[in-house]
């Protein structure tokens, strides 16, 4: 969560501090930023919820929405970065930072998924679904 509030506070910040990008360049990076730091607090909501109760299928589902939005997000970006005129340096840097962000999401969603498929106890790779008292 705190992975994605980094990447895309920071977007927000190089968009409207750029001279080069459009508007509507700046309009959609500030409409991603705040959609995927919202469901980043939400997530963070959910974890907070976790500490004292299991988590829940409401809440799983949640974080699946956001592997889900985060993973569809990189997966339209790193090809338009790889494709764009910019410098290899930037490339590097910019996929490296969507492979963290899916890599991330991979791990969210292997907790949540047992949950939101209605499984309890363990699931199968061993992650504990309910919180210890």
């Amino acid at each position: 969560m705190a992975w994605t509030v980094f990447i895309w506070l920071n977007r927000l910040f190089n968009a409207w501090t750029s001279d080069t990008e459009s508007t509507a360049a700046k309009a959609l990076s500030t409409v991603l930023a705040v959609v995927l730091s919202g469901l980043a607090a939400a997530s963070v909501v959910v974890l907070v919820r976790t500490w004292r109760s299991p988590l829940r299928v409401g809440a799983a589902r949640m974080l699946q929405a956001f592997v889900v939005v985060t993973v569809a997000v990189w997966a339209v970006r790193v090809p338009l970065i790889l494709l764009g005129d910019r410098g290899v340096p930037f490339k590097v840097v910019h996929a490296g930072l969507g492979l963290v962000a899916v890599a991330l999401a991979v791990g969210v969603w292997r907790v949540a998924a047992p949950v939101a498929g209605g499984r309890t106890g363990s699931g199968s790779d061993g992650v504990a679904l309910e919180h210890a008292r």
